[in-house]
């Protein structure tokens, strides 16, 4: 018996960086948050397959999306496209204001190990800057569930995101990191 769900499965879901700005359009967020100062701007959207954040600063942007792979978007800008399969750490530098560092993970568990992280995440939704949970593919599995934590000061931001897989039994962790210059 095979299970729909909302979320693609983890093998079908990549990570991709991008050095402009992308429209939000492309993404179909459910939920979005913006963060503004007079150093950057930084927008993050939670997505059936993942979550988008867009960081700019100086005249210069990134883009980082996690999504299906068979979601169309350009390959202008495209600068790293990696497939969640093992522990990655991509490390990016460039002459613009600010240093970006992305790792992403992602961790295949037993039934009874993902009910119980689950349910840990859901207790953390009204704690963080966004989270979001799409409708259970069955009544034997919950539904995705998406966080965003924000941590920051003038000069850096620190965005955690966690996202859940139930066909998978996957939790998804990544970790971006912005420090200005």
């Amino acid at each position: 018996m095979t299970m729909e769900s909302i979320r693609p499965s983890i093998a079908e879901t990549s990570y991709r960086m991008f050095d402009r700005p992308l429209h939000p359009e492309l993404f179909d967020p459910v939920i979005v948050g913006r963060i503004r100062s007079e150093q950057y701007d930084m927008t993050v959207g939670l997505c059936e397959g993942g979550y988008y954040l867009q960081f700019s600063s100086g005249g210069h942007s990134i883009v980082e999306v996690t999504a299906p792979d068979r979601q169309q978007l350009s390959t202008f800008g495209l600068q790293r496209t990696y497939f969640y399969n093992e522990q990655e750490e991509i490390l990016h530098k460039s002459n613009v204001p600010f240093l970006y560092h992305f790792a992403g993970e992602v961790d295949v568990v037993e039934y009874s190990v993902f009910t119980r992280v689950q349910m840990e995440l859901e207790s953390e939704t009204s704690k963080v800057f966004l989270s979001h949970q799409f409708p259970a593919p069955n009544r034997l599995l919950p539904g995705a569930l998406s966080l965003v934590r924000v941590e920051g000061s003038a000069r850096m931001l620190s965005v955690h995101t966690f996202h859940t897989f139930p066909v998978d039994l996957a939790v998804l962790r990544t970790q971006t990191l912005i420090e200005l210059d």
